[in-house]
């Protein structure tokens, strides 16, 4: 081994020699590199660089679309839920405007808001500047009357108006989409093609999802989304000088206008869209959009194209907004912004390289001598940080500034390392704190057994839960907190939006809260209002808090609780071996100021029999394909391991996440709460 590595160290060189010998190589292959572009690979220059403007432009384009679209899909399935948990009753229009009148705030380009249903019913919350409208439209019931209600942030007290119209939403293309799409196997979003809309006549495209009701009647929500955003995006995107940028639809209209005179203001773009190109007066467009109807559109080859004359570059890439409907997005160059005076200078190139060469090589020598110092001691102060000595150490001088930015960056990253060690030390303490707020010990109540597990996905979790268990007496208005005992316990799990320090602080307030309201002796009801109500107010504006909370009564066999927003809630049948999914009796909570609490009744549980609530966080896991765990598998688990008891499934339960998983990190907390009768 020795001798070896007397050979390798012997055929190491100086920072300086390295330096001076890469210096000159890359100098000549430079050079070379120059000439040989200059002469030869003029086309396949344009081509790379036609490649990479357009891939910058349709990446942008893409991301622009995808936040634009992205929290359109996420807030309608949302909605799909709300639905289906009876939240969207059309028959109620202040209730629905007190729920979706903030999550229009949230999302500006949103404008409208419908739910219909199958007896030709709906609502419909429309947003223009500070002036807000309902239309509530009872086809079956009022014919073409429609009541219409108008308000302002200024007049905040709705004025009613009747009006003759003659509008059937079954008939929309968004209602009917959605109901073909619920029943096509495929995602149940469904995207109409762009078109004016039938109240503000502006262009746009309505997304809309069909959901189920005990009613037994078909109920869709949908969202109008307005155009004229991307046509704002597109036409100031500066791709080159004289590039452009244009979204058009499958059938070639235009809902994303490029960079042109004509399109400077609102009115002549809002005139363009939806617009086929040979309607908007630009040949160039008519041009562009033929050419990427082409084989190559979409494989990243830039294609060649002759519009009025002149050679032009283009690339098309499509779009997908759901399984059935896509945009695509087109970036034309003319090849006289990518060639510029390419021809007249291959000449002066060539002269000017070997003069230049000649002065590098002398440079070459100069730098080497004046980089090597400064990077020695940039190394050695590297090795001394590398073995954990972050303290300050001697400046490195150098009259290169690039040496000099290096060095101060050194600087910056030590001063870096030392603050993320000291933040590390406070996350883990912060984790131990929330860790030890947990129960070290659940209750134990005669006749049940009780388990529970939280695992966050960063050092902080936004999951908890808690156990607290308690002694009755009839006439006493306290209640006596006991773990040994027991006859009752008040339960929690609580799930905040986001995992990390903040979350983790709300859901420990909300833990803090119910120990107290433990002592106060309140009933269910009182407490989850209670809750409600100091969220409400601490909470900022887009967050909430779903949680479960449940009273046990372990001398009745009873289990009294209820859900604002945490679902789907598992109920073990032991005596038909079967689980069953139940939903959510509410919205999270602090996402209203006032919340309708209504208990229900409570649940007997016998021998055998499980309850389970576990979070989001469980049921999202994924493996490395992306395919999710999903409630079934943990119904499967449940079912498999329910005589062995709650602990064991929990054990099952972890050890069956891991093997999903594959080494997949948590994307959220994961937390679980099992309740089960025993005897």
């Amino acid at each position: 081994m020795a001798p070896s590595t007397d050979r390798r160290m012997a055929r190491k060189v100086s920072i300086r020699q390295s330096l001076l010998r890469d210096l000159l190589l890359v100098i000549l292959l430079l050079s070379g590199g120059i000439l040989a572009t200059t002469f030869f690979a003029a086309r396949q220059t344009i081509e790379v660089l036609s490649q990479a403007y357009m891939g910058k432009a349709i990446d942008a384009t893409n991301a622009r679309l995808e936040g634009f679209f992205a929290p359109v899909r996420r807030e309608l399935r949302m909605l799909g839920a709300w639905g289906e948990a009876g939240l969207l009753d059309p028959d109620d229009p202040a209730a629905l405007n007190r729920l979706l009148v903030p999550l229009l705030r949230l999302h500006p380009q949103i404008t409208a808001l419908m739910v219909a249903d199958g007896r030709g019913r709906e609502y419909l919350l429309l947003r223009s500047g500070e002036h807000w409208r309902n239309r509530v439209t009872r086809r079956d019931d009022w014919g073409r009357r429609t009541r219409w209600l108008e308000w302002s942030e200024q007049a905040p007290e709705p004025v009613e108006t009747w009006r003759e119209l003659d509008y059937d939403p079954r008939a929309r293309p968004w209602y009917r989409g959605a109901l073909e799409a619920r029943g096509s196997g495929t995602d149940a979003l469904h995207w109409t093609e762009p078109y004016t809309f039938f109240t503000t006549k502006d262009p746009g495209v309505t997304a809309s999802l069909a959901f189920g009701r005990q009613d037994g009647l078909d109920h869709v929500v949908g969202v109008d989304v307005l155009l004229s955003d991307l046509s704002r995006f597109t036409t100031a995107l500066d791709v080159t000088e004289n590039g452009k940028v244009l979204v058009v639809t499958e059938d070639g209209r235009l809902i994303g206008l490029p960079r042109d005179p004509r399109f400077e203001r609102a009115e002549e773009r809002r005139a363009a869209l939806l617009q086929h190109p040979d309607s908007v007066g630009i040949p160039l467009l008519a041009d562009a959009v033929a050419a990427f109807s082409g084989p190559d559109t979409g494989t990243g080859i830039p294609l060649h194209f002759v519009s009025g004359g002149e050679p032009w570059w283009g690339q098309g890439q499509s779009f997908a907004l759901g399984p059935t409907r896509a945009l695509l997005v087109g970036v034309v160059i003319p090849e006289s912004d990518l060639l510029g005076r390419l021809n007249q200078l291959r000449l002066t190139i060539a002269g000017v390289t070997f003069a230049v060469l000649l002065v590098a090589l002398l440079r070459a020598i100069v730098v080497a001598r004046r980089i090597g110092g400064p990077i020695e001691a940039l190394v050695s102060q590297s090795d001394r940080m590398g073995r954990g000595d972050l303290g300050p150490g001697e400046p490195v001088e150098s009259p290169l500034r690039e040496v000099s930015h290096l060095a101060e960056a050194q600087e910056r990253m030590r001063l870096a390392l030392r603050t993320l060690m000291k933040m590390e030390r406070d996350l883990q303490l912060a984790r131990e704190i929330q860790q030890r707020a947990l129960p070290e010990r659940l209750p134990a109540l005669p006749g049940f057994a009780i388990a529970a597990w939280a695992e966050p996905a960063e050092a902080a979790g936004g999951d908890s839960y808690d156990v607290v268990g308690y002694r009755s007496t009839a006439g006493e208005e306290q209640r006596t907190l006991a773990l040994d005992g027991a006859d009752h316990a008040l339960l929690l799990m609580a799930d905040a939006t986001g995992h990390g320090i903040g979350p983790a602080l709300s859901v420990t307030q909300v833990r803090a809260m119910l120990r107290m309201a433990a002592r106060s002796g309140n009933e269910l009801a009182r407490i989850v209002c209670y809750l409600n109500e100091q969220l409400a107010e601490d909470l900022p504006p887009g967050r909430f808090i779903t949680a479960w909370l449940g009273d046990l009564d372990a001398r009745r066999h009873t289990l009294t609780s209820f859900s604002a927003g945490q679902a789907p809630l598992l109920y073990y049948d032991a005596s038909r071996g079967a689980v069953e999914e139940r939903p959510a009796d509410a919205p999270p909570l602090g996402l209203l100021d006032s919340l309708d609490v209504a208990i229900p009744a409570p649940l007997s549980l016998r021998r055998g029999d499980l309850f389970a609530v576990i979070s989001d966080g469980v049921f999202e896991a994924t493996d490395p394909d992306g395919r999710e765990f999903g409630v079934q598998r943990v119904c499967e688990l449940i079912v498999r391991h329910a005589a062995a008891g709650p602990d064991q499934i929990l054990a099952a339960l972890r050890t069956a996440l891991a093997d999903f998983a594959r080494g997949v990190p948590a994307r959220d907390d994961r937390t679980a709460l099992l309740i089960q009768r025993t005897r």
